[in-house]
């Protein structure tokens, strides 16, 4: 018995890093695909609806495709026009006025170096940070995410043959397995579809209207491209606690380089740290139709996983990929007990739910 256990744990190791490699040279590929499995679960919905109302299949895509094709390009185009600028902008504006406070702080350093009897004559604040690295970073960020974001031809064509498909599977399994065991995989098969679209749908939703506020709060207090950092917050709210920070901080810090004074980018501060946490807090759990309850260990290695893998995009799709298999876990009897120790702390609820062994 221990013999076979140790052989397990090794071929599980083995299969591990066999798909780690396979996921990262296949990245072309499947990061494509992966991102239309998730599209498929929110529009699937749409497709059957129109299926069922004795509208041809080819007709429904179509429908889907421009609408989603529609969106797309509204939002790229602005986002991409508001990130054009604020590259632009960078290098005339915010550039000199970041070299003027490394220039201004260098004083600083020397008198508080003389106070302190410690020589800081060799040392130059610029040696330190440097803006043009700054520079560097964000054009590298801003390039790699669009570069990724050309592969939505890829995702589309993807998603459709997916959406094809809709509806066929609880045939199938009909055909192919007796009537009682088509029954137990056809609800197991729904309740997985159902819980992962309403994730999806409700974490969307809530990432979208964060997105929306933050542009809000931004425009309202006159702080320099309000859209683009209203899209980084509806793109980093799907990566828990670091992408709400992350969204918060940016805006921030561009605010302090834009005005005079501490008023506006204190209140910018204090507005999108309020919008991330009561729509954190209070609207996402009251959207989610039951709770995902991801272990925080699980989900920050997972951020690093899929963030070694796939990048930026990666570490976007970490959590929406891993509760989609926790899902599917819970949803299936032997894996049940992987999907338990995925999750985080037991709440008392599930202490009084969990079943009761009698007693021999």
């Amino acid at each position: 018995m221990k013999n076979s256990n140790v052989i397990l744990v090794l071929l599980g190791v083995v299969a591990v890093f066999v798909l780690g490699v396979i996921l990262l040279n296949l990245r072309a590929v499947l990061l494509p695909f992966f991102v239309a499995l998730l599209l498929s679960f929110i529009f699937q919905p749409v497709v059957l609806y129109l299926k069922s109302k004795k509208i041809p299949t080819a007709v429904s895509l179509i429908a889907v495709l421009f609408s989603l094709a529609l969106v797309l390009f509204l939002v790229g185009l602005l986002v991409y026009s508001s990130a054009r600028s604020f590259n632009n902008a960078w290098d005339a504006q915010y550039k000199n006025r970041i070299e003027s406070i490394i220039a201004d702080s260098d004083g600083t350093i020397k008198e508080l170096g003389e106070s302190l009897g410690v020589d800081m004559a060799q040392i130059e604040a610029s040696d330190i940070f440097q803006a043009s690295t700054v520079t560097s970073m964000v054009s590298t960020g801003v390039g790699s995410l669009f570069s990724s974001v050309g592969n939505i031809f890829l995702v589309i064509l993807f998603m459709l043959f997916i959406l094809a498909g809709s509806g066929d599977l609880g045939e199938k399994i009909k055909h192919a397995y007796p009537d009682e065991v088509a029954d137990r995989l056809g609800g197991v098969t729904k309740n997985i579809s159902k819980q992962v679209r309403q994730y999806l749908a409700a974490k969307t939703l809530v990432s979208a209207i964060t997105g929306f506020l933050i542009f809000l709060v931004l425009w309202i207090l006159g702080v320099d491209f309000p859209v683009f950092w209203g899209f980084l917050a509806f793109l980093l709210n799907f990566i828990p606690n670091i992408g709400s920070l992350v969204a918060v901080i940016f805006p921030f810090l561009v605010s302090l380089l834009q005005f005079d004074t501490l008023t506006i980018p204190i209140l910018a501060l204090i507005f999108m740290q309020v919008v991330q946490t009561v729509m954190g807090n209070v609207v996402d759990p009251k959207l989610m139709a039951f709770s995902l309850n991801l272990s925080p260990l699980l989900v920050l290695v997972s951020l690093i996983f899929w963030g070694w893998l796939w990048g930026i995009v990666g570490m976007i799709l970490a959590v929406p990929l891993t509760a989609t298999i926790k899902i599917i876990f819970e949803n299936i009897e032997p894996l049940r007990p992987v999907a338990v120790l995925m999750g985080g702390p037991i709440t008392p609820k599930e202490k009084k739910a969990a079943p009761v062994k009698a007693a021999a």
